[in-house]
């Protein structure tokens, strides 16, 4: 692993705190908290059309690293919101990229249709993916595929690097395997 392939030790470990949080949520939903259960539904709320809503800090804002920068905030908004559309809480742990492809082994029809969005995603601005990342975890979710919720989140904190080191990950991953 390169050192722009990691992240910080210490956001890695208060997003891992965040994301335990998540998943001790979808466990309370499971168990039948109602409280839980619409929690993670005001959370999908927060994805509306092709934004996000800043209504969803109502639900994690108390969660939310303390030393949290303002240009990392919408990403653990969004993570928190995709989460809430497919709260499943195992799964491999690799990047959105393979999970996307074991999505397309899966496919009897439509894999073109994926490559199409996978495409999309890759060449996407920040300000796209919630857009584009609703509909890609949507379509996980009707199979019961569910993505790394703390990779996932790592790798949307480096999107905008000038590298594109991770969309150049997740390509490499959903095309060559």
């Amino acid at each position: 692993m390169t050192a722009e392939t990691t992240t910080p030790r210490a956001t890695r470990l208060q997003g891992t705190d965040f994301v335990g949080y998540l998943i001790g949520l979808a466990h309370r939903a499971e168990a039948g908290d109602s409280t839980a259960r619409a929690r993670l539904a005001r959370l999908r709320r927060t994805l509306t059309g092709r934004t996000l809503t800043y209504s969803g800090l109502s639900e994690v804002g108390d969660q939310l690293p303390e030393s949290l920068l303002d240009d990392d905030l919408e990403t653990y908004l969004l993570v928190a919101a995709l989460f809430a559309l497919n709260p499943s809480t195992g799964g491999p742990r690799e990047s959105l990229g393979a999970t996307l492809r074991r999505l397309r082994a899966e496919l009897s029809a439509g894999a073109e249709s994926l490559d199409r969005r996978v495409t999309a995603l890759l060449d996407a601005d920040a300000g796209d993916l919630p857009y584009r990342l609703r509909q890609l975890v949507q379509q996980l979710a009707s199979r019961g595929l569910s993505p790394d919720h703390l990779r996932l989140l790592n790798d949307l904190l480096a999107w905008d690097h000038p590298r594109r080191f991770v969309q150049r990950q997740w390509a490499r991953d959903y095309w060559v395997g």
